[in-house]
């Protein structure tokens, strides 16, 4: 049976759209966290999205205690796909289960809470390192210079998950 809903924790907005996008194209209502907790009933099967904080999904072990979660998105800094095992390991997740990343993006005027501070040290951490990678140079690009990199493309790999169950 396929997930009636999604459910979704976002910081600054880009994992609101990568729901909502979802969504639109599945025919799935979307829920942020505090929303669904209202609407849906306990154990109500799911999809859930959330952004990565070091390797976290935020908001999934309350998700996972309310609903029957069927797969789980996150979305991250680093390049589409790169974060998956990560995400498998801090949430406890089986092999089998679906998961996924997406790239979305960064804007440091819309983060909340202490996030802030944490990537102005970050961004203080990664320009001192020696020998920094390509990779390393366009994360700190990002980070400086915030982007948006939300695009239908990104959930390639959940749509074709969703489509085959």
């Amino acid at each position: 049976m396929k997930p009636s809903a999604i459910v979704y924790t976002s910081n600054t907005g880009f994992t609101k759209r990568y729901a909502e996008m979802f969504g639109e194209k599945t025919g799935l209502c979307i829920y942020s966290m505090e929303e669904a907790k209202t609407r849906l009933e306990k154990g109500t099967e799911i999809i859930y999205f959330g952004w990565l904080m070091a390797g976290s999904v935020a908001g999934y072990k309350k998700a996972a205690k309310l609903y029957d979660i069927k797969a789980v998105c996150g979305t991250s800094l680093a390049p589409t796909g790169t974060l998956v095992e990560a995400m498998r390991k801090s949430c406890g997740l089986s092999e089998n289960f679906p998961v996924f990343n997406v790239q979305a993006g960064m804007d440091r005027a819309k983060l909340k809470g202490g996030y802030g501070f944490g990537i102005k040290m970050l961004i203080k951490i990664m320009s001192k390192k020696k020998n920094r990678t390509a990779e390393d140079n366009a994360m700190l690009e990002l980070l400086i210079k915030g982007g948006d990199y939300v695009c239908e493309e990104n959930l390639a790999g959940i749509f074709d998950w969703y489509n085959r169950i």
